[in-house]
């Protein structure tokens, strides 16, 4: 498995992986914001993926990241959306996908992710995950579009 930076050719695969997690994000299929991200971060450079089997560009996704890198006039590093297909879950795809972007960070350097609230049990995983990850818990952020609470996770990078 490796991390690529996604393509256009990947889009499809990306609204493929969308669809699978849209109970847990809500509506993104559905939504300009989601597709107007994904088309940005990919015309930046900042969509990355894993495909199944080291597969060409437009080949399913095992997992994919949006990231947002620090910037003068917003220093703090952002994962603004992490997923990985169910059936790849516990392969260390997510795992892989965290580490190459905190790589890329500048240090001294944060990273903050927005992820679900104690009271989503869905949410579990990925709050247990981040934690793994080294991030801590912040302050709460605002709900999510289905109504449910969101957190910030931070993780410093030395």
């Amino acid at each position: 498995m490796r991390v690529e930076i996604a393509t256009y050719r990947d889009v499809r695969s990306w609204l493929d992986l969308a669809a699978e997690v849209e109970s847990l994000f809500g509506d993104m299929l559905g939504s300009a914001g989601f597709y107007q991200a994904l088309l940005n971060n990919i015309a930046r450079g900042t969509a990355f993926c894993v495909r199944e089997y080291g597969g060409p560009p437009g080949e399913p996704l095992t997992g994919g990241l949006l990231f947002s890198p620090a910037r003068l006039d917003h220093p703090e590093n952002h994962i603004r959306w992490l997923s990985v297909a169910e059936r790849w879950r516990r392969h260390g795809v997510a795992r892989l996908l965290v580490e190459h972007v905190l790589s890329l960070v500048q240090p001294p350097g944060v990273v903050s992710v927005v992820t679900f609230g104690e009271d989503i049990p869905a949410g579990r995983a990925a709050r247990t995950f981040y934690e793994r990850m080294g991030f801590q818990p912040a302050e709460p952020a605002p709900p999510g579009p289905e109504g449910g609470s969101r957190q910030v996770y931070r993780r410093s990078v030395p």
